[in-house]
């Protein structure tokens, strides 16, 4: 098995992805808090952040694509062995503005779930500020010749919550009922790993097989929370897995069976969740930690500016308006932290349902849109996009096509597809508590009037639109969403938003069936050297941008208030891990 470790192994830094020059503009914009955004589904408030597919070159690990190295070292890193307790005893409050489905480690996709599991769990690996997949769980990891074969070797001394010790068969465990209930992520592995071919080496050494080369699995694994097998096993419940019952569901859905910084205290999924800090954790709590983080889902706008005002809310959520983030940014004991980040705002058109499954609607309504005016007055910090992926991602193809607002030409293509004013019409939907995306609808409703088509606006709940997501026939004709990456990789951007296999999230609500996509999403994956997997990524972008599946709305730049003693926001490029509260702590 071979363990080269040199950067000739194909992995890269995501400051060799950019010039010098733009990579010095990029890093100064993004200030102490780190060069990679974190994110959300299903809107933001201009503020959502982006994981990025920056990294570093590393050891121990196959680079998992234009999006960095991952590394392995088994130096350790400053805080890794030591454990410590922290200092306030004191606790952090703070908003959500969506309430939490589940804290399934086999189940969360969103953001606020990510935000629960990435405190109760660890993975093996985990990114860092800068985007470098770092051990974690792990101590490290090496990766065959043929990059089919990854040997991960488990750090000594973790234990869970319960007090049982990490072992691998609690890896080999976790994985497993992954694959099996196959919800959440599951789809990342399927057809690539086999469950047989996970091997128990011995007690601290575990190893998958994969049917093929996947530049992914290692950022994949920072999605994969190793779970207690022991505290699962105890409590199954009757179900279709045999011996193992219902997998633990049951109880999972009121426990956690982690490792994690933080022990789930209280859990009401309308309400919110409560942490204590697990103060057995394998790494070190900064000076100031908080004993006690308590999660409130606050809705309403003119709560958490009161809140902040008062001082009884530390930090906000991602999703709050621009007055209230104005407001915030007033207070001289409180401020608003804004990043740029590695994710969209897009429409996303559905390609299967009438009238927009004609390519010619698609591409009249992205010509006849004003993104500019979205930019200037509506979401002023928001950065302009191009095409469909962000350009902070170093294989963004500076060429891909972009359409921009010309509406003599939108009426020109519908006239060439034989259409008469007022014969189409669409629906635009939205999630109804973001005031900005009612703007950016309206505008939408404004600007296709001009070119002949009729727009019905159709606020829903984002719980809801989740829902209308699973089939063409429910799910609207276009649907604001934003979607970063979920693990730090560029195959995050590609495969769950547009990959067939992937289709009927709402993540994909394009339903976008396409064997060219399918075959170059495919072809990245299977393509180790990080040079020639960019170029593909580039012609993707292109591909796509011509299909017309989606506007390219903005770039976002994430938003959180936050009052002044409280610091150590640390944006990591994996969906929700700018949550980590143990990077968080309490100044005098």
């Amino acid at each position: 098995m071979s363990d080269d470790r040199s950067p000739a192994d194909g992995s890269i830094d995501v400051r060799d992805l950019l010039s010098e020059q733009s990579r010095r503009r990029f890093l100064a914009s993004l200030g102490a808090v780190g060069a990679a955004g974190v994110a959300g589904c299903g809107g933001d408030s201009g503020g959502d952040g982006g994981d990025g597919g920056d990294g570093e070159s590393g050891d121990g690990g196959d680079d998992g694509g234009d999006d960095g190295g991952y590394g392995g070292s088994t130096d350790a890193q400053s805080d890794d062995t030591s454990t410590g307790t922290g200092g306030s005893g004191s606790t952090l409050t703070a908003n959500i503005t969506q309430r939490l489905g589940t804290v399934d480690p086999a189940k969360g996709t969103d953001y606020v779930q990510a935000m629960a599991l990435v405190n109760l769990y660890d993975p093996l690996v985990f990114p860092d500020s800068e985007g470098t997949i770092q051990p974690h769980l792990a101590s490290d990891w090496s990766v065959s010749e043929d990059n089919t074969t990854y040997t991960f070797t488990l750090r000594e001394g973790v234990t869970f919550h319960s007090g049982n010790e990490l072992t691998a068969e609690d890896v080999k465990f976790t994985v497993e009922r992954f694959m099996d209930l196959g919800q959440g992520y599951a789809s990342l592995l399927t057809g690539v790993l086999s469950k047989e071919n996970i091997t128990v080496e011995d007690e601290r050494t575990v190893t998958f097989e994969l049917d093929e080369p996947y530049s992914p699995f290692v950022p994949i694994m920072v999605l994969v929370f190793i779970m207690d097998k022991q505290l699962v096993m105890d409590n199954l419940a009757d179900g279709e897995y045999g011996d193992r019952g219902d997998y633990g569901q049951e109880y999972i859905n009121d426990n956690d069976a982690g490792s994690g910084a933080y022990a789930l205290e209280e859990f009401t999924r309308g309400s919110g969740i409560v942490f204590s800090r697990f103060d057995d954790y394998f790494k070190e709590f900064p000076e100031g930690s908080f004993e006690t983080v308590d999660v409130q889902i606050i809705t309403e706008n003119s709560t958490v500016q009161s809140l902040m005002k008062s001082q009884e809310l530390d930090m906000t959520g991602q999703y709050q308006n621009e007055q209230t983030y104005g407001a915030i940014d007033e207070m001289d004991h409180a401020r608003v932290e804004k990043i740029p980040t590695f994710g969209l705002l897009y429409f996303k058109i559905n390609t299967q349902k009438p009238p927009t499954d004609d390519p010619a609607v698609r591409e009249a309504m992205a010509w006849g849109f004003d993104y500019e005016q979205v930019v200037s007055e509506i979401m002023p910090d928001m950065q302009r996009a191009q095409g469909p992926l962000p350009p902070t991602w170093g294989s963004h193809n500076e060429d891909v096509m972009q359409p921009s607002y010309d509406p003599e030409r939108a009426k020109q293509v519908l006239d060439d597809a034989g259409y008469s004013e007022g014969e189409i019409t669409v629906q635009n939907t939205f999630t109804s508590s973001y005031g900005f995306q009612e703007r950016i609808a309206l505008l939408f409703q404004e600007n296709m009037a001009e070119i002949g088509i009729d727009v019905e606006l159709n606020p829903q709940t984002w719980g809801t639109i989740t829902e209308l997501a699973t089939s063409p026939e429910d799910t609207p004709h276009t649907n604001q969403v934003f979607y970063v990456p979920t693990y730090p990789s560029a195959d995050s951007m590609f495969y769950n938003q547009f990959h067939s296999e992937a289709a009927s999230t709402w993540m994909s609500m394009e339903h976008l069936e396409n064997d060219e996509v399918d075959a170059l999403i495919e072809e990245a994956r299977a393509t180790p050297d990080p040079d020639a997997r960019a170029e593909i990524y580039r012609e993707l972008q292109s591909v796509l941008a011509e299909l017309y599946c989606d506007m390219h709305i903005y770039h976002t730049v994430k938003k959180i208030g936050f009052q002044n003693d409280v610091e150590g926001l640390t944006l990591r490029p994996a969906q929700g891990f700018e949550y980590t509260f143990r990077d968080l702590h309490h100044t005098e």
